[in-house]
C-alpha cells in the first residue's frame, strides 16, 4: 500500500499526459488544465518527499520519474501516432474519396479522432482532415508529410505520407 502511496501521483501524471497527447482537446484552457493537475501532483509529491525524509529511491518514484515519464509522453505524442497507425487505413480511405472529389459528409470519427471537416487545401490540392470548422486555420491530419500548403503552426509527422498541423 505504501509502494502505491508513493507512485499514484507518477500514475496521474503519466495517464494525465497520454489524455492530452492523444484526445482532440479544442479548448487550449482543458490542455493547461490538465498540465496544471500534472504539476500539483508533482508537487504534492516532491511536497511529501521533503516534509517526511523519506529515502532518494522514493524521492526518484515520486518526483522525477513521473516528471520524465510525463515529459517523454506528452513531447513525443506515441500515443498519438499509435492511435492514428491503427485506424490508418480509415483515413487513407477517407483520403481517396477527397482526391477522387467526393467528400464524405461531416462530422465523422475515425476512431478516436473527430473530424469536423474535410476537404483539398486550395492551391496545393492537399487533402486534410480538419478537428476543427475553421477554413483557414485547419488543426487536423494533412496528408503530406511536411504540412506543404499549410499556414504552420505546429507539425507533427506522423508517417511517411501523413502529418498533424495546426495553423495560426
Amino acid at each position: 500500500m505504501k509502494r502505491l502511496k508513493v507512485f499514484l501521483p507518477g500514475a496521474l501524471a503519466a495517464l494525465l499526459a497520454v489524455l492530452v497527447s492523444i484526445l482532440f482537446m479544442e479548448e487550449t484552457i482543458v490542455i493547461l488544465s490538465c498540465l496544471a493537475v500534472a504539476l500539483v501532483g508533482l508537487g504534492l509529491a516532491s511536497a511529501r518527499c521533503i516534509f517526511t525524509k523519506r529515502s532518494r529511491w522514493r524521492a526518484f518514484g515520486s518526483v522525477i520519474a513521473p516528471t520524465i515519464l510525463f515529459v517523454a509522453i506528452a513531447g513525443s505524442h506515441i500515443p498519438l501516432r499509435i492511435a492514428f497507425r491503427l485506424h490508418r487505413s480509415q483515413f487513407e480511405q477517407v483520403a481517396s474519396q477527397i482526391e477522387a472529389g467526393n467528400p464524405p459528409a461531416t462530422p465523422f470519427r475515425i476512431g478516436p479522432f473527430k473530424i469536423k471537416m474535410a476537404g483539398r487545401r486550395s492551391g496545393s490540392g492537399t487533402p486534410y482532415l480538419a478537428s476543427n470548422e475553421e477554413t483557414y486555420e485547419i488543426d487536423g491530419f494533412v496528408k503530406h508529410p511536411d504540412g506543404h500548403g499549410f499556414n504552420l503552426w505546429s507539425c507533427i509527422t506522423l508517417d511517411d505520407t501523413w502529418s498533424y498541423i495546426a495553423e495560426d
